[in-house]
Order: C-alpha cells, then structure tokens, then sequence
C-alpha cells in the first residue's frame, strides 16, 4: 500500500510522551459500579429519554481519513468489535460499523460500509448496505469478493456479500439461527481457503437455548455462503453441561492463518478460553486460559465473593509462525446474585498470554488475574494509571463514561511478517476531561520481537483536536502492509455512551481510521523527550493562577499564549532564556472567563499545548 493511503501521523509534533506509572489514589481503587448483568442490547433497547436536536460539529485530523459517522454509539456491548477492517495484499481496505442517524428508534440502522481503492477512500455512506435494520456487522473477504454478517431484528444473521470488492449491488440472503432460538446475534464471520471460499461464523442465540441462557453457536458453509454444511453447532466442550450460558457479544475470531481457525470466548462469569481447529472447522480442541473459580455461574441465583476477572474485551491474533496471542482487560468484580454486578474499574489493566506461556489456572483464581500480580510476571502490558504529566499522581475526575469495562480495555493485538506486533487500546487518561468526566484516548505500545518484549506506551490522539475527544472502540487490520498498521475508531466529544450506560444525549460520532508506523518503538526513540518535559497545568481547574513545570536539558528561549477554543490568542508572554534544570512557572489568568483554554508554551522551535480550565 502506498505511503499516501493515510497521511502519517507526525510523531515529532503529536504524540504524547510516554511516562511511568502512577500510583493508583484510594479513591480510584476503590471506586465502584453497580450494573445490571444485561445479555447485550440488540433493538429496542434504546435510552427512553428526551431526544434533544443536536448540531453537527466536525472534528478532522488532517493525519487521518473520516470514513464515516454514526449517532448509535454502541459498536460493542464487551468493547470488541473485531473483524470490522480489512487490509488486502493488493493495499485495498474496508471497514464497516454499526450505523444509524436518527434517534431514538433508529429505524434506518445498518451496516456502514467504506473502502479505500488503493488511490482514495470513497465518499462517506448516507445510506446502510442493507434493505432491512441490521446490526453489528462483522467483514470477510469472499472469492475475489466481499461479505458481511450482521444481525437482523427478529429473523437472524442478514449475510451480505458482492462478486466484488467496493462495487455492485449487495446481495442478501437470511442465515436463520434452529427452529427453537431463530433469532441469533451479534455475529463474527471470516473465511479461509486460498480463495477465501470457506466462511465461518459465530453468532449468539438472543434467548434460552439447549439449556443455556444464551448459547455460542458455530456455522460453515464451503461455498461462499450459497449453503451451510455445519449449521447451529455447539461444540460438547461449551455446552450446557459446561457453562449455564455466555453474555451477547463476548467472543472473537481470530484471523484465520491457513486451515487453523480460532475463536476467544471472554467475560467475567465464565472461563477465559479458545477453540482452536486445524482443519478449517471440522475439529475443535479448547485451552482453557483462565479458570473461573465459581463454575457453572448463574448470576441470576448466585451470588460471589469478589474476584480478578476479564471485563469482557478481548482479542486474540496469530502471529506468522502459527502461535496465538490473546490480550484482554482485567478488573475486580463481584455478582451480587440477583442479576446486578459490582466491578471496580480502577483496579485493572490489559493482561497478555500466549500458547508457548503456562495457562492461569491453578492456585489461587479469585486472584490469579489481580493487575498487581500480573505486571510483576510480565503478563500486564496495558495500563491507564500513567503519570503523563510527571508530577508524581494520578491527577484524574472521580466520574468516567460508563462502559461496562475497566479504565484500560478494548485491547487490539496484531502481527506483521518482520515480527513486529502492535498493542492497540483505549483508555482513560490523565490530564484530558470535559470538566466533569474524564476521557479517554487510543493507546498503542509495539514489539519489535514478536511480543516478547514491549516499548513504550504511547497516546496516539493526544492532540489539540482530540482533546476535547472520546476515542474509543478501535478495530486493528490484522496485517499491515510493511510500513503501517491501520485501524479504525469511533469518537466524539462526550465521554460515555448515549445507547446504554450514561445515556448521554444521542450527538454525532466519527468513524476514523488510523495509520500507525509498524516502526513504532524506533520511532519512538528518536523522538524521545530527553531535552524537554512540558507538564500539565495544575491546579485545574484553577481560579486566578495557573502553574506548569518545564524541565530542560539545555537554556532555550520560552515563550507562552493562551488561546480559546476557536483559536483566538486571549494572553502571551515572552518570558526570554531560561536556563536548564526544572522550573515552575505561572500566569495570571485573573482576566480570563470561565470555561476551558489551551496554554501553548513555546520552547525553543517546538510549541507543547495543554489544556487549561478556569472557573
């Protein structure tokens, strides 16, 4: 793929610098949500709210390319939306999402479809791919063409697909789930074959089925979706003898390497596990990664002492000698027995395992997955609890945009030839808020040997314009194309969710995608800050004086503005040489209104900006 796909992200001027980690305060490890055990909205389960007309406002990096947009903003009830993008050797890639425009019925709800040619990105949908709702799409190559999966209201999975890619009517047919759950859901699909021929697809029954309250179920068809030879399948090692049922949305497929198909099954009452088959399908042999120590839960009936578990996001990705790799969030949870859980968000991280690494069963479970422990074995490589500002704390809101998840989740993982492998994730960060609710931001770390050792953690939209920003569902292409990994996001300017969770009033969200150097660490390292460390403002919000530290390595000429949001300058000062050491500095900010600024502090050439909130 060619370098101008999507124009690079400038890492000398936007990327956040990596810092240590913080200590956690009390009030964050002990911060707690209490939810309902929900199986995972599907339809009608809309927020019954007043819907407020709202504005479009258009946030645009010029280092990225907007593909879409969207008002329904749940692209995953566990936060993994996998199998959404795809790269192809020839440098084409299509990503879809769930999209819907009109609150709050969204009756005009689908797939949005968009593709980039090798040249150019198609225009931006204003329609779904198709003719009836949908939901929760999932993508596959298809022969030399395209499919997508996603669920219909009521009748099961709508199967789209096109004898070629990026042009052509869709063309649909119904994939109904058995005679007693026909309604299944919340679909993965992809294919195998050197001609992409064989699809695969997992889907979950919306209802009671074979004994489970929610079963897994497993379909094949050899012939590019035309029929299915293996159809409804539940595999004897997750049947109801083994498990009472899963929640909607909490497995991923792995892509495909060869005949050799996976799937992750992930959330926080039931084992942490693979199927895996080397035969495209026909066999399946389970690694159980995390034992549950209450087997059998039912959360309707029994209740639970507190317990580290997967929050429910996960992803899994083989590497190019055939091993699997999983990443997936952990935290403190409890079931209350009544249909509600209690989960403790700060008290978490993105934990890693591979097929060559002992499972984690054995000893103690209720603790096994504690983040404390697993940064100790190295098992821990994403974290929320990041100092970015230096001054020694977590400097953070006490409200977050409520996700069902833990602070750091939604963990993307993929692997390249040059055994380059790439963490993508989401979480809440230090520094970046709404004045009321705290952020969050995509962040990635890389490997430059196949994961066996990480660098630096890196916040890829720390930047002026995603500022004000919530970054969140981010979904990887598993393979780049030797210069880049590309992923697509979603993001507005809201922390939370308006479908479920805060219920905030339904605004637009863009679907973005992103390009990301597979050279990641190197990169890093020539941009390291060794000369000079800008931090945050603080207090802040502040009232009359706002203070920033600056550590130089050398003397340099600084300089500051203070600036509104719409990039009108309001203070500045040219404060002359200032020699090399750590220095506190302050302004006045007495003659400033209420509301939020940005500090643009001036070091030599190079401009570091934060933001600054006046009461």
């Amino acid at each position: 793929m060619k370098r101008t796909l999507l124009l690079l992200f400038s890492f000398l001027a936007a990327w956040g610098f990596a810092q240590e980690k913080a200590t956690v305060p009390a009030a964050v490890k002990n911060y707690m949500v209490t939810d309902a055990c929900n199986k995972g909205i599907k339809e009608s389960q809309n927020p019954s709210q007043t819907v407020i007309p709202y504005q479009a406002t258009r946030y645009e990096l010029a280092t990225e390319t907007q593909v879409g947009m969207t008002v329904y903003d749940l692209q995953s009830n566990s936060g993994s939306p996998s199998g959404r993008t795809y790269l192809y050797p020839d440098g084409f890639l299509a990503t879809v999402w769930t999209r819907g425009m009109t609150p709050a019925s969204y009756s005009e709800r689908g797939t949005g479809y968009n593709y980039f040619d090798g040249t150019q990105w198609g225009p931006e949908p204003t329609a779904r791919i198709e003719t009836q709702r949908t939901g929760w799409p999932g993508y596959a190559p298809c022969g030399n063409g395209e499919i997508v999966a996603a669920h219909h209201n009521t009748a099961g999975l709508v199967v789209s697909k096109r004898a070629a890619r990026g042009t052509g009517a869709w063309i649909q047919s119904i994939l109904a789930g058995p005679a007693a759950a026909v309604d299944i859901s919340w679909p993965r699909i992809v294919s195998t074959g050197a001609n992409h021929d064989t699809i695969h697809i997992l889907a979950s029954t919306y209802s009671a089925y074979e004994g489970q309250d929610l079963a897994l179920l497993y379909y094949r068809s050899n012939d590019q979706g035309a029929t299915w030879d293996i159809q409804h399948y539940i595999d004897p090692a997750m049947n109801s003898t083994a498990y009472y049922g899963f929640s909607g949305d909490s497995y991923v497929f792995a892509e495909p390497f060869g005949n050799n198909l996976a799937f992750l099954v992930a959330d926080s009452k039931n084992d942490l596990f693979i199927m895996k088959s080397a035969d495209a399908g026909d066999t399946w042999t389970k690694t159980v990664v995390w034992e549950h120590p209450y087997p059998m839960l039912n959360v309707a009936t029994t209740a639970t002492d507190t317990l580290y578990a997967p929050d429910g996001a996960a992803h899994m990705s083989f590497d190019k000698q055939g091993k699997l790799h999983v990443v997936f969030g952990v935290y403190r949870v409890l079931f209350n027995g009544d249909n509600t859980y209690s989960y403790w968000p700060g008290l978490s991280g993105i934990a890693y395992w591979n097929e060559d690494q002992p499972t984690f069963t054995g000893g103690d479970q209720m603790n096994i997955l504690n983040p404390d422990l697993l940064d100790v074995n190295g098992s821990l490589i994403g974290y929320y609890n990041i100092d970015w500002d230096g001054n020694g704390s977590l400097d953070i809101l006490d409200d977050y945009g409520n996700y069902g998840l833990a602070f750091g989740t939604m963990p993307q993982i993929a692997f390249d030839d040059n055994n380059n492998a790439i963490l993508i994730y989401s979480s809440i960060i230090e520094g970046f808020d709404n004045g009321s609710q705290q952020y969050r931001h995509i962040f990635a770390r890389a490997s430059s040997d196949n994961a066996q050792t990480w660098g630096q953690i890196v916040d890829l939209t720390n930047d002026p314009i995603h500022i004000f920003d919530e970054c969140v569902f981010p979904v990887i292409a598993q393979t780049g194309d030797g210069e880049n990994w590309y992923f697509a996001y979603q993001y507005d300017n809201e922390p939370g969710l308006a479908i479920q969770g805060d219920e905030d009033t339904p605004t637009d969200n863009f679907i973005s995608m992103f390009s990301v150097s597979t050279l990641l660490n190197e990169v890093k390292e020539l941009n390291k800050p060794s000369v000079v460390v800008v931090s945050n403002t603080y207090p802040n919000p502040s009232q009359g004086v706002t203070r920033f530290d600056l550590n130089l390595e050398k003397s340099f000429n600084v300089s500051y503005s203070v600036t509104s949001i719409s990039g009108q300058q309001l203070l500045s000062s040219n404060l002359g040489m200032i020699s090399a050491g750590r220095h506190t500095l302050q302004l006045d900010n007495k003659s400033l209104s209420s509301g939020i600024y940005f500090l643009n502090v001036k070091v030599g050439e190079k401009t570091y900006t934060n933001k600054l909130i006046v009461e």
